[in-house]
């Protein structure tokens, strides 16, 4: 057999082997996750979802570090409808030599511009490599084909791919090509408080923020901004006191890889004698003593249900030095201890760490200080 066919054959095993193991196992979400297009008519951004929809944007991930994307071209363009790519062929009936499993979650829909779907045949389970990108909602196309991610910078690039001339089979009489199709090196993991609710405190209450991202190789700069004024923090978590009334917190989070989030929080402070609209109690509990410590910490956790529970400890990079608790645990208090070290056994050096409890339920922070 030729040897090229063999590689090729023997990689596309190897991909249906992997496409396999994300359907059969649980997948180990590693952040939000973001894909830009470098093209003859401009750049755009866009973030996958595969926390909700792994087999499809894990797929795709891996087809854009292979270099699949690079230099194809939108064969398809329909304006106000759609923009298609992926096909090696440039005509629409090419793919990667395999096929994956149709995956629809109902919080992703067709609800507007810049929703980056995969196409298929009228066969179901016949996505594989070729995607498109709406240029308005289009909600019949719901339940039908797999939405994973979404335009969030760039999007007057992608309409003005979706305007240029076309002949009778959609294709545009001056080609757009891409040049390049890679994946972004930032990945965001998680934001403390949630950035989803308003976070209501009392007044001159000490509050601790945290931005939970990496990266693979480039640099992250963190930007902290109050009430849109400029703070002096740049780490990737802050503690802070806030005056009554309404505030906004907002932390840019940048990769030397040309790619930037901004975690905002919406604050409401009260007088220390009002009444807030407080929210469930919280179902975990963590606490840390004496802090600070010189040779070992206690640390005391409780939960009100049975669930899978982790305890770490972060440096003030961001970076996990110990993990303390990893796996399933009971309803009820229990305790653990720190002792300075890292996972290899080397004592760390004094300074200031993140005490992290994650659940089910949510996640709590606690700032601790070894002092030796």
């Amino acid at each position: 057999m030729n040897t090229d066919v063999l590689e090729t054959i023997m990689k596309f095993t190897l991909r249906l082997f992997c496409i396999m193991a994300i359907v059969l196992i649980p997948v180990l979400s590693e952040g939000r996750i973001f894909a830009r297009w470098h093209t003859s008519l401009g750049s755009f951004t866009a973030e996958l979802y595969d926390e909700l929809v792994p087999i499809t944007a894990l797929n795709f991930r891996d087809l854009a570090n292979d270099g699949f994307y690079n230099n194809l071209i939108f064969h398809r363009v329909i304006e106000g409808f759609m923009i298609q790519d992926g096909c090696p062929n440039g005509t629409g009936t090419g793919g990667p030599g395999y096929t994956i499993q149709d995956e629809f979650h109902p919080d992703l829909l067709h609800d507007s511009a810049g929703v980056l779907a995969m196409a298929r045949t009228s066969a179901p389970n016949s996505a594989g490599s070729q995607y498109y990108i709406t240029l308005a909602p289009q909600p019949h196309l719901d339940g039908g084909y797999a939405v994973f991610g979404r335009i969030i910078e760039g999007l007057e690039n992608v309409m003005a791919i979706g305007s240029v001339p076309t002949n009778a089979q959609d294709r545009p009489i001056t080609p757009v090509n891409i040049f390049q199709l890679c994946m972004l090196d930032l990945h965001l993991l998680e934001f403390y408080p949630s950035l989803e609710e308003t976070l209501q405190i009392e007044a001159n209450t000490m509050q601790m923020f945290v931005t939970q991202a990496y990266t693979s190789e480039a640099t992250l700069n963190y930007t902290w901004y109050l009430n849109d004024e400029l703070l002096p923090d740049d780490m990737f978590m802050i503690e802070r006191t806030f005056s009554s009334g309404n505030h906004t917190l907002r932390c840019n989070i940048a990769s030397s890889d040309s790619i930037a989030f901004d975690a905002i929080w919406n604050i409401q402070v009260s007088s220390a004698n009002a009444d807030l609209q407080i929210a469930s109690a919280p179902q975990i509990n963590l606490k840390a003593g004496p802090n600070p410590f010189g040779d070992k910490i206690a640390i005391q956790c409780a939960s009100t249900k049975e669930q899978v529970v982790t305890v770490a400890v972060f440096n003030l990079r961001g970076q996990k030095v110990r993990e303390l608790q990893k796996g399933a645990q009971k309803q009820g208090s229990w305790e653990l201890e720190w002792d300075g070290c890292d996972n290899r056994g080397h004592e760390l050096s004094p300074g200031i760490y993140l005490l992290k409890m994650k659940a089910e339920s949510g996640s709590l922070f606690r700032k601790i200080t070894k002092l030796r």
